[in-house]
Order: structure tokens, then C-alpha cells, then sequence
């Protein structure tokens, strides 16, 4: 009866996981090139019931279930019209904006960008304060919201191998391969993409995850009674 509660609080926990993975989904609803993440769960190691050392048996008990691994669902949003003059949309997939902060390149589908004025001139800037780069990875200097600014474009081999580092930007890994500049990219001025979350499919998986929970949660208070009864005929 003690691996009941073991088995069932592991799949409790593993679920607000799973929770934290949809509601983080659900407060991006409105960020700008946001792609929304999914949590995969995988069944814990089987024990075997009844069986000689080293076989098989046909009955086998399970000790709960874990968050496997969380992918990055890289489904395109819709473009919306802004009629804003530094907002910029991918239209092709797999098509990324370059941007360097801190000495680091990342790349983001967010075109949200404004003017950072500096000493030196003014530079075409994230939503975060990092710099745009161009094709050749280089600022881009511009006198003002007119111009029509040179921005790079990039995209990558294997788009699963991104690292997401915050909501909408993404770093390269051994598994993405390197960034390749686009030629002659397509990009729609003055206007932004939405983000990818279906409202609809998040709250599914919300009910999911809750039935799960309330099982599990209702295995614990069942062991619990059972020990209970258990420990009061002694």
C-alpha cells in the first residue's frame, strides 16, 4: 500500500508540470510570435509481479508517470495589420529575425521593433532592447521609422533543435544546426504575428490534465483510508 502513495504523488507532481507547461501557453495568448510548447508524459519503470528472477510476467505493477520531454510546437500565426512602420512579419516558416543582446545571437519571429538612439546614431532595436542585425550580422543604422531598413533573415535546418530562451526567442544548438542567411526574404512591413495558441486546444488539455490529477489525488486519499483501516486493527 506504501507504493500506491508513491506511485500516485509522483503523477500528481509530474502533473503540475504539465499545468504549468498549458497555463504558460495560455498567458502568451497575445505575445507577439509566440509558439506554444507541449508536455509529453512517459510511464515509469514496470515491476514485474509474481515472476521468476529475470522474466516477464503477464501481471505488472507501475510506479507513476513523469514529464518525458516539452517540445515547442512550431505552428505559424496569423499575420495582423498594425500600420506601424517598424513592424515587421515572417511570412515563410521556418524564417527568423537575428537579434544580438548581451553579446549573444538569438533568433525570434517577433518583428515588434523601435529605434534605439545612441551616440553614434540610431539602430533598429527588439522589443528587448537588442540589436536587429542584418544579413551579414551587423547593426542596422537608420535616421528614421521612413527608411526601409536591409533586416536579415535566417533560417535553420532542423527547427525541432532550437533552445527556447524566453517566450519568443530561440538560440541554435548542435542539433539545429548553424543559421543560414535567406536570400531574398519575404517580409510584410507594418505588420505582426500573432501568436500561435489555440485557445481551444489549451483548454482541452487543461481538462486532461485535471482528470489525471483528480485520479491521482483520489488514489492518495483512498491509501490513505485503507492504511487507516489497517493500522485500527491492530
Amino acid at each position: 500500500m506504501i507504493s500506491s502513495f508513491y506511485t500516485s504523488a509522483t503523477g500528481a507532481i509530474n502533473l503540475q508540470s504539465g499545468f504549468d507547461v498549458t497555463a504558460n501557453n495560455i498567458a502568451n495568448v497575445s505575445t507577439v510570435g509566440y509558439k506554444p510548447s507541449s508536455a509529453s508524459f512517459a510511464d515509469l519503470i514496470y515491476t514485474n509481479i509474481h515472476a521468476a528472477a529475470g522474466e516477464n510476467s503477464q501481471l505488472k505493477s507501475g510506479h507513476g508517470t513523469k514529464v518525458e520531454k516539452t517540445d515547442t510546437l512550431f505552428t505559424q500565426g496569423s499575420p495582423k495589420q498594425t500600420g506601424r512602420n517598424l513592424d515587421y512579419a515572417l511570412v515563410n516558416p521556418n524564417n527568423y529575425f537575428a537579434v544580438r543582446s548581451n553579446g549573444e545571437v538569438k533568433y525570434t519571429r517577433n518583428g515588434s521593433f523601435h529605434l534605439s538612439v545612441e551616440d553614434d546614431g540610431s539602430y533598429l532595436a527588439s522589443s528587448d532592447g537588442g540589436y536587429v542585425l542584418d544579413a551579414q550580422g551587423n547593426r542596422i543604422a537608420m535616421e528614421s521609422e521612413e527608411d526601409t531598413p536591409a533586416i536579415g533573415v535566417f533560417s535553420v535546418k532542423n527547427e525541432d533543435g532550437l533552445v527556447r530562451t524566453g517566450n519568443t526567442c530561440f538560440q541554435l544548438s548542435d542539433l539545429s544546426g548553424p543559421a543560414t542567411a535567406v536570400t531574398d526574404p519575404e517580409i510584410k512591413k507594418s505588420y505582426l504575428e500573432d501568436s500561435a495558441v489555440d485557445v481551444a486546444d489549451q483548454m482541452t488539455s487543461v481538462i486532461e490534465l485535471q482528470r489525471a490529477f483528480q485520479f491521482n489525488s483520489k488514489m492518495v486519499q483512498v491509501s490513505d483510508e485503507i492504511m487507516q483501516t489497517v493500522n485500527s486493527l491492530r
